[in-house]
């Protein structure tokens, strides 16, 4: 297994995408940050230090980082290194552990190192534009999370895009499908939905990042989007894992 993850750690480190998206990520979580700080009038109240900090589960962020996680099998399909891969380690359940593995442990440093933007973005911002008491302001809507749901939710983005690039083995969609997802389609069905005089509020309550977003934010009358959401986290990589293990390479 050890063989594995220093396989997997390699692998990552030398695509030239993992560079530059985190470069990327970083930039965007900076100055998502420093939106509310540098640009507000003090209309919007007084941005704390938590609802800095939840500004790295933002989509936008999340999304450079789902470029990444989407690699981790959409670029060995690609460019038909799996083969190379099954080849040095035949026990596919070891490829997708260490896989797995890897991914947490990248969207870990990735979002430390987010926080560690935010925090030189907060020590520079201007005097009474930051401080402690009250909520703060969270560019995701809702309560600025915790820090653990931050990295919580980032791992889960990341698992769902690593998990439709196994089911469709295409990069491209384990980047677009969750970004249309969140953005467009859940919205369209919502849209939908209200026009339907509540014949679709069952698909509405059961939509993924819907009820990712609600736990995130603490949405306080949608007391199992936790669940919900974990429920298609994991349906997502097990359908993805069950089809890795079935398809030849």
């Amino acid at each position: 297994m050890i063989a594995n993850l220093v396989y997997e750690w390699r692998r990552l480190w030398s695509v030239r995408a993992t560079w530059i998206m985190t470069f990327v990520y970083l930039v965007i979580t900076g100055l998502l940050g420093a939106g509310p700080l540098f640009l507000g009038d003090g209309g919007f109240g007084t941005q704390t230090w938590k609802g800095l900090y939840s500004t790295n589960a933002n989509f936008l962020c999340l999304v450079m980082l789902s470029v990444v996680a989407s690699q981790f099998f959409g670029h060995e399909y690609r460019y038909g290194t799996i083969r190379l891969t099954l080849t040095e380690f035949p026990k596919r359940e070891r490829v997708v552990l260490a896989k797995t593995l890897l991914l947490a442990l990248y969207v870990t440093l990735a979002t430390i190192l987010g926080w560690a933007v935010l925090g030189v973005v907060g020590s520079i911002a201007p005097e009474g534009s930051i401080g402690t008491n009250g909520p703060g302001l969270s560019i995701n809507g809702g309560e600025p999370s915790e820090l653990w749901q931050v990295l919580v939710f980032g791992f889960a983005y990341c698992l769902i895009a690593m998990s439709l690039t196994m089911i469709t083995r295409n990069l491209a969609l384990g980047i677009v499908l969750p970004l249309l997802l969140s953005s467009i389609i859940e919205g369209l069905i919502v849209l939908f939905a209200g026009l339907a005089d509540g014949k679709m509020d069952w698909i509405v309550d059961a939509l993924p990042f819907a009820n990712g977003t609600a736990w995130l934010t603490n949405l306080p009358d949608q007391p199992n989007a936790g669940l919900i959401f974990a429920a298609w986290v994991t349906g997502t990589y097990l359908i993805g894992s069950a089809m890795f293990f079935k398809r030849d390479a």
